[in-house]
């Protein structure tokens, strides 16, 4: 007998650069995300911490 594995796909919500900068989790970092995100892409809010991150440390 074979046993499957339940694997389970996680699919994060993506948000356009309108809405992230909109959003209270963001307003400390609003003018660093206008000026990074680009208009036309959508990201994940993992993506934009990361973002945030990276360039705080100088990694952009």
């Amino acid at each position: 007998m074979v046993k499957k594995k339940n694997t389970k796909t996680v699919v994060e919500d993506k948000f356009s650069k309108e809405q992230i900068v909109k959003a209270k989790k963001f307003q400390d970092n609003v003018d660093l995300l206008n000026a990074v995100l680009k208009e036309n892409k959508k990201y994940t809010l993992k993506e934009v911490n990361e973002i945030i991150k990276n360039f705080k440390k100088g990694k952009v």
